[in-house]
């Protein structure tokens, strides 16, 4: 099930000394891509690039790597680069599971979470004379047995759901600050707000949009969620499952892993998000009594006995019915906290005082909770 909620990395370079670099961009942006070798060796590494800062990288594999201990870093000021954690391994959940690894290691299709609020001296950078972008890399592995083979890398931006740019051309700010002859089109790092400001208050707004709708349109990773075992299958917690990564079921002793396929162990209706089993799997009995508490082996261990990991999230950009409404409830949202926490003086002159700030806050707020409201009256149960 190719991954579809995720934008798309505008630089993806692999490089085996670091000099002579292979553009595969073009490859990792296609859905239906030829896969493609990564990490063929203990020297290689892999960039990952955007116009803007980024906190999440999609992989869809078709082979797995063989690697030992991974390393990733960040692009800062200077030319050089500092190492970094990603989030992924802070989500491991089970001790039951031995193979379920701190790292993301490329056995199967997945993701890493990067913690944009600890990379504070991340900026902008050029690689292979690529410049202005946000970069990561991923690097050195300890050991390498076999390269990882993979269809396709998508990445979640900070402002999933709209641009700085977008709400700087709401709040009309392009006719106020261009002067001289200078064109000032965004945000950036000179302005007030900065453009980085502006990028938190699009992430709060996002978070308002999931929160009070209980959907997503973005990629989101969820870990080993459990469910109770259902013969006629059960509804999954996040909205639009897109990418099925694994599916197991506990028999008393290991999780039993299955496929998925209509042909196979269980099949996905994304747009009601339910999971259903197309085998029956015969569980053992749970013991159970009703008059005393008994100490055996037997009756807990087969609570909640699957276990599923998997990337959910609508994509914005072809949701024709909600995708309008939710990039618009977003760029006002950011805008209300512009407006709300800027004093732009006496330069607002040409634009944003043709309607008083606080009637344009009230105007604004009351649609962000019309939309909001609207896009939860459609939820499919």
């Amino acid at each position: 099930m190719p991954s579809s909620a995720g934008l798309e990395f505008t630089s993806v370079f692999t490089t085996a000394d670091n000099s002579s670099f292979v553009d595969i961009t073009r490859e990792m942006q296609s859905p239906a891509g030829t896969a493609t070798a990564i990490l063929a060796g203990t020297s290689h590494f892999l960039y990952l690039g955007y116009e803007n800062r980024f906190d999440m990288a999609t992989f869809d594999v078709s082979s797995a790597g063989g690697f030992g201990t991974l390393k990733w870093e960040f692009a800062i000021a200077g030319g050089g680069w500092t190492e970094f954690q990603p989030m992924s391994g802070a989500m491991k959940t089970d001790p039951d599971d031995d193979d379920r690894h701190a790292q993301y290691t490329f056995s199967k299709d997945g993701a890493e979470l990067f913690p944009v609020h600890l990379m504070s001296t991340w900026v902008t950078a050029t690689v292979n004379s690529v410049a202005d972008k946000y970069w990561v890399r991923l690097s050195s592995p300890t050991t390498v047995s076999s390269s990882a083979m993979i269809y396709r890398i998508q990445m979640r931006p900070l402002a999933a759901y709209c641009s700085t740019q977008d709400v700087f051309e709401l709040l009309q700010l392009k006719n106020i600050w261009s002067t001289s002859g200078t064109t000032v089109t965004d945000f950036s790092s000179t302005t007030i707000p900065s453009k980085e400001t502006v990028e938190t208050y699009i992430e709060a707004a996002q978070a308002m949009i999931d929160y009070r709708t209980r959907k997503s349109w973005r990629p989101n990773y969820v870990i080993d969620e459990y469910h109770d075992f259902n013969i006629n299958g059960f509804k999954l917690l996040k909205y639009h499952p897109y990418n099925i990564i694994s599916l197991d079921i506990w028999n008393g002793a290991n999780w039993e892993s299955k496929t998925t396929g209509r042909k196979n162990d269980y099949l996905v209706v994304p747009e009601y998000g339910m999971i259903h089993f197309s085998r029956f799997f015969l569980l053992p009995a749970r013991f159970a009594s009703y008059n005393a508490p008994v100490w055996r082996w037997g009756g807990g261990e087969f609570n909640v006995p699957v276990r599923v990991s998997y990337l959910a999230g609508h994509d914005i950009r072809t949701d024709i019915r909600e995708g309008g409404l939710v990039f618009d409830s977003a760029r006002k949202q950011a805008g209300i906290e512009v407006l709300r926490s800027s004093d732009f003086g006496q330069v607002a002159v040409s634009g944003m005082d043709r309607v008083m700030m606080a009637q344009k806050i009230d105007g604004w707020t009351s649609e962000v909770n019309e939309h909001v409201d609207s896009l939860r009256g459609w939820e499919v149960f």
